[in-house]
């Protein structure tokens, strides 16, 4: 896992004419396979039910963004790998990668929005970019203890839980866990708190 974070990241960049909602965002897109490029975007308000976040930290996947940058989605999984706000598609109608905006590890503060979430940190699976616009049900709030470069984990660990609970040890099961990345490094410790054999 990659956490990025640049003067936009950090909100430091300075916003034309002052307004978060003036001027361009902008957004890492892969264009073709191996090659990535910063593409802008027309910013929009958000309307009744949005809010509108920029960024602080974006996390990268190395196991499924690797697969996406590289152009080597298995075609069978591809609708299954589609990101909540991905923009574009892995493939064009002749079966060729195509340019994608994809990602689902960000974490960000509300600038506006309803009145209890402006100002407050939130994780949402949202493909890299310096400001968007999501459902306000699309964000989850970071707890005040928690750093924003490990909120950025927040999938990862959902994941974990995830794989956890489909396979779902029993007590005194004896369980390995291949690879120890960050999701296999979480699986783990998960099965650590459980009554397992082994």
């Amino acid at each position: 896992m990659a956490v990025l974070a640049g003067d936009w990241a950090r909100g430091t960049a300075p916003v034309p004419g002052g307004s978060p909602v003036a001027g361009r965002w902008t957004a890492y897109w892969t264009a073709s396979p191996r090659h990535g490029e910063l593409r802008t975007e027309e910013p929009r308000a958000p309307g009744p039910g949005e809010v509108l976040v920029r960024t602080l930290h974006s996390g990268v996947s190395r196991g499924t963004e690797m697969l996406v940058h590289g152009g080597a989605v298995p075609p069978e999984v591809a609708g299954t790998m589609r990101a909540p706000f991905q923009d574009g598609s892995f493939y064009d109608d002749a079966g060729r990668p195509a340019a994608v905006k994809y990602g689902y590890l960000s974490v960000g503060v509300v600038e506006e929005g309803p009145a209890e979430l402006v100002g407050q940190r939130v994780f949402c699976l949202h493909p890299h970019q310096d400001r968007y616009v999501v459902p306000a049900t699309s964000v989850t709030l970071v707890p005040p203890d928690v750093p924003s470069e490990r909120a950025v984990l927040t999938g990862a660990v959902e994941t974990a839980v995830n794989a956890v609970w489909d396979t779902a040890p029993r007590l005194g099961d004896r369980v390995a866990v291949v690879g120890a990345g960050m999701v296999g490094g979480t699986v783990a410790a998960l099965l650590r708190r459980m009554p397992l054999g082994r």
